[in-house]
């Protein structure tokens, strides 16, 4: 993809809504939910992040049907089951409460949006830095329509597989997805009745039977054609992974639940079974998740080369700057009220004292800015100066050539051909270059061979065909080079470095003038009516950007009719490069001319946030006033809450006087005390006792009452779990000793005689029911 023909409106609108910094931020384990349009993936996450359903009956299309209907939520929810091919081209990312698990439920839609090179790009790149970001990945949730796998000759499981491709991938790395994969199954019906799991499993043993028959007649009609051409056909990953996934699901037993969230009460029941089911799945960690990642292309020197477009753009919604430019100046404002701020007051008292000593100080800041102004701009020059004539090769380009060599599917044609055995193939890939022309090409990687069909640098065209070494992966990436003035970041760089001169120019003939006017104040009013006036320019000043960058960010189209503004913008996109540079997730060969565009803006971001915070705090603050761009907490698409709870309440009550963390904490030390009631009400007990008896006339009284109060809560808390569990563990081994005891008393019964027998055999099962009620006592305190 050429950055010259880049659709930059389509990827605001794409970084707009990205959760890559909330995905870091988030302690909660990850847990990836799957599904094709309107099969229910919707209101899966809502009704495990603590919404509760009903079923109604609504008219569709003149067509009574029964649809479920939000009845109850506290939390923000996903609106409506956009599946693969949405207008969200985002995870969404939703974080259920620690009584609901605390799992944060990612939805994949839009993960295989591929309408065009942009989509692919960003889909492809976005799917593969989110498993690098996470830790690990607690479980997989597939949700799907019962009527798909039921669908006529397998074709809806069969579309089901195939769409699953771009998220599992194939082969080796298909398996980890599968192994950590529950199944969701809705509108679960047959001939009226509801459908239960084990059916489900029936039904999945059958159509694995017969779709591994069709595969085996797949490959006994292609017994004549090379082994290799079989793996290139595209028809043997669908055939391999429709397989996998039938034998997943036949082998499910505990892993499938059929949801009929038809009350709030069957909501909160389906929601504790699938909670169960993530907690026994097997995850993926941290290593499966890199290995993942490292058999599939990233495109990630072309999604970096963007992302440095974007930085240095010009924009003509912004007055023809680039973003990093319009950051730039808003610091710069910034940095200047701070400075008036934390002087405005000493100077007024000095100017009182002394106006002269201060026009002098004012007088030495401006000549000493004046002079970091033209320090600034003679070192912009010099850079325009060595870019231009600069010739060190630079990446322009690379294309990552990978395929894993085929491992299994050949014991059918080993057994026609006279034995059973393994044979090791090759992978063959053709990289075909067609873009940019290049003065040179540099070929990494290992095991292979290849074989030049075209090779035509000024025309920017390059097709190589690579065969891997017999039982080895093809990993080969090709980076395309060009002489650093000729590229078009170098321009872009240049462009943006002289427009930065021409800024450092307008700065200095404002500063002269500045100089001039305070030159001539004769009056310590003139002095002090200089620095109010200053002051006042420069909150108009920051009042016209914020005002520019509330404006939209690009033209509403018929998928996106709400754009984002500018300074969302650049909000998500400073979020996205700041994982990315945390995470020290950036090449270490990145090119100059893409790192420092990006370096640059977060830079300016950086310096930004700390202006505007030191702003707000500290004395003279009130002297200060800034509009403040309003910016949403949550993703555009999500549906509101219905019918919150009085906690929920509550908690959005205290968050508008708290932070969310002081709040969370508050609710944590909440439940901590609802999950001991008898603790709570001992202390509570004891604290009305101690009123009672001992009657606190002092504020040293009421903490000692306090702090009694509080010494018998945790000592009725370590009882009630240290001594709970020590108590359950003794009656555990009481109760296998006497179960051992038990046998030899019947014998010594026998050998005794019956009178004796009787007695003894009374004596041990009186006993065993004694420890019995013992234990379940103890399980109910």
């Amino acid at each position: 993809m050429a950055c010259s023909n880049v659709d930059l409106d389509l990827w605001k609108v794409m970084i707009n809504g990205n959760s890559f910094r909330k995905m870091v931020d988030s302690t909660a384990s990850a847990v990836l939910v799957v599904g094709p349009m309107g099969a229910g993936k919707s209101t899966t996450i809502a009704i495990q992040t603590g919404a509760r359903y009903e079923a109604v009956k609504e008219e569709v299309h003149g067509r009574l049907k029964k649809v479920y209907r939000c009845v109850q939520a506290d939390n923000r929810r996903p609106q409506t089951a956009d599946g693969y091919t949405s207008k969200t081209l985002n995870m969404g990312l939703y974080i259920a409460e620690e009584r609901y698990g605390g799992y944060t439920y990612l939805d994949t839609a839009g993960l295989n949006e591929d309408r065009t090179g942009t989509h692919r790009a960003w889909t492809q790149w976005s799917l593969a830095t989110s498993f690098s970001l996470l830790p690990k990945i607690k479980s997989v949730v597939l949700v799907m329509d019962f009527r798909t796998l039921v669908a006529e000759r397998g074709h809806g499981v069969r579309a089901m597989a195939k769409s699953l491709l771009p998220i599992t991938g194939s082969g080796q790395a298909s398996k980890h997805f599968y192994d950590s994969m529950i199944f969701l199954f809705t509108n679960a019906y047959e001939d009226g009745d509801k459908v239960k799991a084990e059916n489900i499993i029936q039904i999945a043993k059958a159509q694995f039977a017969e779709q591994k028959e069709l595969f085996n007649v797949f490959c006994q009609r292609r017994t004549g054609v090379n082994a290799q051409a079989i793996v290139d056909d595209p028809d043997f990953a669908e055939h391999t992974a429709l397989l996998t996934f039938l034998e997943t699901l036949s082998d499910a037993t505990g892993r499938v639940h059929v949801c009929f969230p038809d009350t709030p009460e069957k909501s909160d029941r389906q929601r504790v079974a699938v909670q169960e089911m993530i907690e026994a799945s097997k995850p993926m960690t941290r290593r499966v998740l890199g290995e993942i990642v490292s058999t599939r292309p990233t495109r990630s020197l072309e999604v970096l080369q963007i992302f440095a477009k974007l930085a240095t753009e010009p924009d003509s919604r912004l007055d023809g700057k680039s973003y990093t430019e319009i950051l730039h100046q808003r610091s710069d404002h910034l940095q200047r009220l701070l400075h008036l701020k934390e002087k405005h007051k000493e100077r007024l008292q000095a100017i009182d004292s002394d106006w002269q000593s201060v026009q002098r100080d004012m007088l030495s800041a401006l000549r000493e800015k004046k002079e970091g102004i033209v320090l600034q701009k003679n070192d912009a020059q010099r850079r325009i100066a060595r870019l231009k004539i600069s010739e060190s090769p630079r990446v322009i380009a690379t294309r990552e050539v990978k395929k894993s060599y085929p491992t299994s599917g050949w014991w059918v044609l080993c057994f026609l051909g006279g034995g059973w055995g393994w044979g090791k193939h090759s992978a063959r890939e053709t990289l075909g270059y067609r873009a940019a022309w290049f003065s040179r090409y540099e070929i990494r990687g290992g095991d292979y061979e290849k074989q030049i069909r075209t090779e035509d640098p000024a025309e920017g065209v390059l097709n190589v065909d690579f065969t891997s070494t017999p039982g080895v992966n093809l990993d080969v990436t090709v980076s395309f080079y060009r002489p650093e003035k000729d590229t078009e970041e170098t321009a872009q760089q240049v462009a943006s470095l002289e427009r930065q001169v021409e800024g450092l120019t307008t700065q200095l003939e404002e500063c002269e003038t500045k100089i001039c006017s305070f030159t001539c104040a004769d009056s310590p009013a003139n002095l002090a009516a200089l620095i109010m006036t200053e002051k006042d320019a420069l909150e108009q000043a920051d009042r016209d950007l914020v005002e520019m960058l509330d404006r939209p960010a690009t033209q509403p189209t018929d998928d996106f009719p709400k754009a984002p503004s500018q300074w969302s913008f650049i909000t998500n996109f400073s979020g996205v490069l700041s994982v990315l540079v945390e995470k020290k997730m950036l090449p270490s060969d990145l090119a100059p001319s893409t790192r420092e565009p990006i370096e640059a803006f977060l830079q300016t971001w950086d310096q930004v946030q700390k202006h505007l915070r030191e702003l707000e705090r500290g004395p003279g603050s009130s002297i200060i006033t800034l509009k403040k761009s309003d910016l949403s907490s949550h993703q555009s698409e999500d549906a509101p809450p219905v019918k919150p709870s009085f906690r929920a309440m509550a908690r959005a009550s205290l968050e508008t006087v708290c932070t969310a963390s002081v709040v969370d904490k508050a609710f944590l030390f909440y439940e901590g005390l609802a999950r001991q009631p008898v603790a709570l009400a001992a202390a509570l007990c004891t604290y009305g006792i101690l009123l009672k008896v001992w009657p606190s006339d002092s504020l040293q009284g009421v903490f000692a009452n306090m702090l009694l109060a509080l010494s018998v809560y945790v000592l009725a808390w370590q009882i009630c779990n240290v001594g709970v569990h020590k108590a359950a563990l003794t009656a555990d081994s009481l109760g296998h000793q006497v179960g051992s005891f038990k046998p030899w008393l019947e014998g010594l019964a026998r050998d005794a005689g019956e009178a004796t027998g009787d007695l003894t055999q009374s004596l041990g099962d009186r006993l065993a029911a004694a420890v019995g009620n013992m234990k379940a006592l103890v399980k109910v305190f």
